[in-house]
C-alpha cells in the first residue's frame, strides 16, 4: 500500500491474520473489531474460513489533512511508548459501538450529512486505534455489568488458566450456581464456561504469536486440557487452526515518517 493512503476496517464477521516484518508483528483482525492501515506498508494476510463480513473506507492523506497532521505530530510519543506502527486493530465492543452507530447512520444517509458522519466515525476510530496497543478480544462485554460480575470477568481475564467451577464464580459474584448462570447469559449473550473458554484462546493466541513455544506447551499453560481442546476452541472462534498463526511467509513494511 503506497505512501498517504489510509484504509479503516470494520470486521462484523470471519478471522485475518496478517504480518508486518520491520516490526516483527503478527496482527490479528477477529471478529467484531475495527482495524486501521497506513501506507507506506506490505502485509502478507491470511483469511481464515467461513463467512466473512467487512466493510472499508480509504482515503487519501491530502483529503483529512488535520487526521495525517495529528498522525505525524503524536508519532514521537507513540514511539517512544513501543506504540508506533502502521496498522493496528482494536475490538468493536465497547470503545466503538457509539462511533459505529453513526457510520452505520452516515451509510444509510442520502443527505448532506452523510460526509460530516462518515468523518466523525474515521477521526474517532483512528484516534482510539493509535492510541494504545492493538487489542485482540474473543470475550466481548458489556460496559454495564453489575460490579460483582465484573470484578469476576476480569479475574477470569487475568487469569484464565485456572480452574473456574461455577460454584466458585457463582460465589463470586454472590449468586446461586442457578441463578448466575441464568443472569451470567442473559447479561453477556453467552454462558459463563463459554467465557473462561475465550479467555483461555486469547491467552492461546497471544503466545502463539508470541513466542516459539509448542502448541502442546501453549495449550498446558492457557488452561486447556489437552491440544485438542485448544486447535477446537481456535477453530471455533476465528476459524484457524494454531499452526497457522505461525505459517505466515515474512513481508516486507517500509517504515516512513
Amino acid at each position: 500500500m503506497p505512501a498517504g493512503t489510509h484504509v479503516l476496517g470494520i470486521n462484523y464477521e470471519g478471522a485475518i491474520i496478517a504480518r508486518s516484518v520491520n516490526q516483527s508483528r503478527v496482527i490479528i483482525v477477529p471478529p467484531r473489531s475495527v482495524f486501521y492501515v497506513r501506507g507506506p506498508i506490505r502485509l502478507n494476510s491470511l483469511v481464515a474460513r467461513g463467512d466473512h463480513k467487512l466493510q472499508m473506507l480509504s482515503w487519501n492523506a491530502a483529503m483529512l489533512p488535520a487526521l495525517d497532521q495529528w498522525i505525524q505530530n503524536t508519532g514521537p510519543v507513540r514511539q517512544s511508548k513501543g506504540q508506533y506502527r502502521f496498522v493496528g486493530c482494536k475490538p468493536i465492543d465497547p470503545n466503538f459501538s457509539e462511533p459505529l452507530r453513526r457510520f452505520e447512520e452516515a451509510r444509510k444517509q442520502q443527505s448532506e450529512l452523510a460526509e460530516p458522519l462518515f468523518m466523525s466515525f474515521i477521526y474517532e476510530a483512528v484516534g482510539r486505534i493509535m492510541v494504545g496497543g492493538d487489542e485482540m478480544q474473543l470475550s466481548p462485554l458489556p460496559a454495564d455489568l453489575p460490579e460483582p460480575i465484573q470484578r469476576l470477568t476480569e479475574a477470569v481475564r487475568q487469569n484464565p488458566a485456572r480452574s473456574w467451577s461455577l460454584k466458585e464464580a457463582s460465589d463470586m459474584a454472590s449468586y446461586s450456581p442457578f441463578h448466575f448462570s441464568r443472569v451470567f447469559k442473559q447479561l453477556v449473550s453467552y454462558g459463563f464456561h463459554e467465557y473462561v473458554d475465550r479467555c483461555r484462546t486469547e491467552m492461546a493466541v497471544g503466545l502463539l504469536v508470541s513466542s516459539d513455544k509448542a502448541v502442546d506447551i501453549v495449550a498446558a499453560q492457557s488452561g486447556f486440557g489437552t491440544t485438542q481442546g485448544l486447535r477446537e476452541s481456535v477453530r471455533e472462534y476465528l476459524g484457524l487452526v494454531p499452526s497457522e498463526f505461525r505459517s505466515l511467509p515474512e513481508g516486507y513494511e517500509t517504515v516512513g515518517s
